[in-house]
């Protein structure tokens, strides 16, 4: 008979044989604590996966501050906008904002499409004010209605209307909803004026495109 406290320990190369108490507890330690991506990088073609994972589109991405704009259609199209361009009275511009180190355009999503106008600023409300520059005000150009582009400035200066279904937007109030039957204001665009030209100076505010019950 074995004299059990002078026996060698037990030990054997084979998978199947079983684990001390302690190196049990150890492992599911181990197994509970290792990050998440410690199991994901060991998955058969993760490697493959990661290198074919796209980078974000840059002509989607929304305006970031710096931006500068150009110009959506008509003979100036895709030219930048300066601001001495712009005067009271004028009808809204459709603009798109531009990657000023790369010159790309961001013109790969509608919610992009900006109304640019310049307006009376002793009209302006104290919640337009901080966004503007020099009486010019930026908003989506996306009509929270039904989702078309605003482009018709309204007699009083102040307002434009969607000629879809004639929904009216005042500018020189955050974008408020004046009549019907959009329900949901434009969201607005902080810019500034840089060496003489219009650009971007914070990120949209509000909601961009229709809303969901009224498409």
């Amino acid at each position: 008979m074995t004299d059990e406290t002078t026996q060698e320990p037990y030990a054997c190369g084979c998978a199947g044989a079983p684990l001390p108490r302690r190196s049990l507890l150890a492992a599911w330690l181990a197994l509970l604590l290792a990050p998440a991506d410690a199991f994901a990088a060991g998955e058969p073609g993760n490697a493959a996966n990661a290198s074919t994972v796209k980078a974000p589109n840059p002509k989607a991405i929304r305006p970031q501050p710096g931006d500068t704009f150009a110009y959506l259609s008509g003979e100036a199209k895709d030219q930048k906008v300066m601001a001495a361009d712009l005067k009271v009275g004028d009808p809204p511009r459709l603009v798109y904002p531009v990657d000023p180190a790369t010159g790309t355009i961001r013109s790969g999503s509608r919610v992009n499409q900006i109304l640019l106008i310049r307006t009376d600023p002793a009209a302006l409300t104290a919640a337009t004010a901080p966004r503007s520059a020099d009486g010019l005000v930026a908003y989506s150009a996306i009509c929270t209605h039904n989702g078309c582009p605003i482009t018709l400035l309204n007699e009083d200066g102040r307002s434009v209307v969607c000629t879809c279904h004639g929904s009216r937007f005042d500018l020189a109030d955050n974008g408020t909803v004046l009549t019907g039957p959009a329900t949901r204001r434009l969201a607005g665009l902080s810019i500034a004026v840089t060496d003489g030209a219009v650009t971007v100076a914070g990120a949209f505010v509000g909601a961009l495109g229709a809303a969901p019950s009224q498409q």
